[in-house]
């Protein structure tokens, strides 16, 4: 029954008397200010008026800093006409050369326009430059052709001194080199005899793996090559004593003892006369 009864009282109160009540009690943020006030200094009092003036004033230059941002008005200046006259009667053609005169005129059909002709220097300044490079690349394939057995012996990637000697002196000998860099003149008698055991035991070694394989060689040569003196090809009907020339047989001295033959003459200056 006790909530029946607070219900009929609250219907029964005047809202003029609620009004009362209402104004009656401290406003929170009263009470706020109030302690904020106690720690701190006061904070500047502000009628509603002055505060509504003073918010309504700034509203209307931010909206008036945006008009004029965003229009800039009418300008009093008028877009002046451009004028173009054209004082001159014939008008300056441009030439055309002689060239595209004749095809301009030519009954052929065109076949896009005359081509500059490549002048005959260019030409031949790009064979050369074009032989000039394949001979450098012909004159490292052959090295590498002729080097290619000293490159089949190397073992590890660095090239050894004594390979790069003897691709040296092969380079020297295709130069037109008559000696070789590696051949010493001078050195002492256990190096050389050292040096010729080795050939000698490398030929030994060659010759017996061929014949395991049945691999025939060439014949062995002893001593050095025979030289022969060369005898002067004489033409056909030529005479075999003495130089023709100019229609008269030229004869030497050797050559006239050598036809009558030599006179041995004995000691005492006698002479024998056949009965």
């Amino acid at each position: 029954m006790q909530p029946r009864n607070e219900a009929n009282l609250c219907a029964s109160r005047d809202p003029e008397e609620e009004l009362e009540r209402k104004e009656s009690e401290p406003d929170p943020w009263v009470i706020f200010r109030r302690h904020f006030e106690a720690q701190f200094k006061p904070l500047p009092t502000l009628e509603a008026k002055n505060l509504q003036v003073v918010l309504h004033d700034d509203f209307d230059q931010s909206c008036n800093i945006e008009d004029e941002s965003e229009w800039d008005g009418f300008s009093d200046e008028e877009a002046a006409v451009q004028v173009v006259e054209h004082t001159e009667t014939k008008a300056q053609l441009t030439k055309m050369s002689q060239a595209e005169l004749k095809y301009f005129m030519s009954s052929k059909p065109p076949q896009g326009g005359p081509t500059a002709p490549i002048s005959k220097s260019i030409i031949d300044d790009q064979n050369d430059l074009s032989e000039a490079a394949n001979l450098r690349k012909d004159i490292a394939l052959q090295r590498l052709l002729n080097e290619s057995h000293l490159i089949n012996s190397i073992q590890n990637s660095t090239i050894s001194g004594k390979n790069r000697h003897k691709a040296t002196d092969l380079r020297l000998r295709a130069l037109g080199s008559k000696t070789s860099i590696l051949n010493q003149k001078n050195m002492p008698l256990s190096h050389r005899k050292g040096i010729d055991a080795k050939n000698k035991e490398r030929e030994t070694k060659r010759k017996k793996e061929a014949r395991e394989n049945g691999i025939i060689l060439e014949k062995a040569t002893f001593g050095g090559k025979k030289t022969f003196e060369k005898r002067r090809d004489r033409g056909i009907g030529a005479p075999s004593v003495g130089i023709f020339s100019r229609g008269t047989l030229r004869l030497s001295e050797k050559d006239i003892k050598g036809v009558e033959g030599s006179h041995r003459s004995r000691p005492g200056g006698k002479k024998r006369y056949r009965k």
